[in-house]
């Protein structure tokens, strides 16, 4: 595609797409889909996904990739906002969810909560639970808007 625009930019407009014409203009998406189906045919090898599954496949791997940055990734996927993609993919970081939240039970499980020494003194403090701000930050990155909505009423109630 450079080498395109490089050898005619005169004549050369970019379109934005991935998939485009030698003079930038894009292609009809019908004609994609009608070579995608002709190569399907051709490589039986490969698991018979539609079209459109390439772009959710991308997008998940780069989500896994990148380990969730989801505004990174929609700069690359073309989504109109992280919270859309977001939305669609939320289920890529579900492994990372689940690992937070296992180190959060076994760390407030392994407490000693019947001695007498681990009970806070009257005005006193109990001890901070040993989780860093970005895994915190990252629980609530993870959480389904639901989750965000009830997270932003229990801090500002």
């Amino acid at each position: 595609m450079k080498q395109d625009e490089q050898n005619t930019p005169e004549k050369y407009s970019n379109c934005g797409q991935l998939f485009r014409l030698p003079d930038g203009l894009p292609i009809a998406p019908e004609l994609l889909t009608k070579w995608y189906r002709l190569w399907r045919a051709e490589h039986p090898e490969f698991e018979q996904i539609v079209f459109h599954g390439l772009r959710h496949s991308s997008a998940t791997y780069q989500l896994l990739q990148s380990d969730g940055d989801f505004k990174s990734v929609q700069g690359n996927t073309g989504h109109a906002t992280a919270s859309v993609l977001m939305d669609a993919y939320a289920h890529t970081q579900d492994k990372p969810r689940l690992e937070l939240t296992e180190k959060i039970e076994a760390n407030f499980y392994s407490q000693d909560l019947t001695s007498a020494a681990s009970q806070p003194r009257q005005n006193e403090k109990p001890a901070a639970t040993k989780i860093s701000g970005r895994e915190i930050l990252e629980a609530i990155r993870l959480m389904d808007a639901d989750e965000r909505r009830e997270l932003t009423r229990a801090l500002f109630a």
